[in-house]
Formats: structure tokens, C-alpha cells, sequence
């Protein structure tokens, strides 16, 4: 069992190197805009709004980029989740295992996030 998870674990890490290298690629394409709920929240209402229209107009413009774009970042953010699964030890300390629960929701709600922006953006387009 040991021996498949050291497998697991060096093909999740192959996997994680070759999206990251499409991720910066695609970043030096172009710079795909995104504003978090937390970033946002820290903006007044004229900034916000600026920045969700330049996210948009962006999205609008570059649909199949920017859906990539979060795509590959989903993707990421699900093989570090598979990688903190397959990494974590049979018996963690309260600190650990809480550490760990943090790091897998967290990289899970980017997941999630990602994908649904993706089908957010690909779903608005009107010139199927």
C-alpha cells in the first residue's frame, strides 16, 4: 500500500508541475482579472463596481481564456486537495489534523470557485 501512495504522491506532483507550467503560460498570455469576496469587501462601493466591470468586460472579451484560465486553476486546487489526502499521517496531532481540514477546505472552496466561474463565463456567451 505504501508503495502506491509514493506512486500516487509522484504522479500528483508530476501533474501539479505541468498545470502549474500551463497556469504561466496562460498568465503571460494575459492577465485574466479576478476579484475575491474578501478583496472586494475591503473596497468601497465605486471601487467595486469598477473592478467587477473590468472583470467582466474582460470575460467578455476573452471568454474561452478566462474560462481556461479558472479551469486550470480548479484542476490545481483538486490535486492539492488529493495531495494533502494522500500526505496526511494515520495518527495527527489535534493541530495537524485541524491544519489539515483548513488547507483541504480551503483548496476546495478554490476548486469549487474556480469551476463555477468558468461555467459562469462560458455560459454568458450569447454567440454560441
Amino acid at each position: 500500500m505504501m508503495l502506491q501512495e509514493s506512486t500516487d504522491l509522484r504522479r500528483l506532483e508530476s501533474a501539479l508541475k505541468e498545470l502549474d507550467q500551463i497556469q504561466g503560460q496562460l498568465r503571460e498570455r494575459s492577465k485574466i482579472p479576478f476579484y475575491g469576496p474578501t478583496l472586494l469587501a475591503s473596497m468601497n462601493q465605486q471601487d467595486q463596481d469598477l473592478a467587477v466591470r473590468a472583470e467582466q468586460a474582460r470575460y467578455q472579451a476573452e471568454p474561452e481564456e478566462s474560462a481556461l484560465h479558472f479551469c486550470v486553476a480548479g484542476a490545481i486546487a483538486l490535486l492539492e486537495v488529493s495531495q494533502v489526502l494522500l500526505n496526511r499521517s494515520a495518527e495527527p496531532s489535534p493541530q495537524d489534523r485541524e491544519r489539515q481540514w483548513k488547507t483541504l477546505i480551503a483548496y476546495t472552496k478554490t476548486a469549487g470557485r474556480s469551476a463555477y466561474r468558468a461555467a459562469s463565463i462560458l455560459t454568458d456567451q450569447k454567440d454560441y
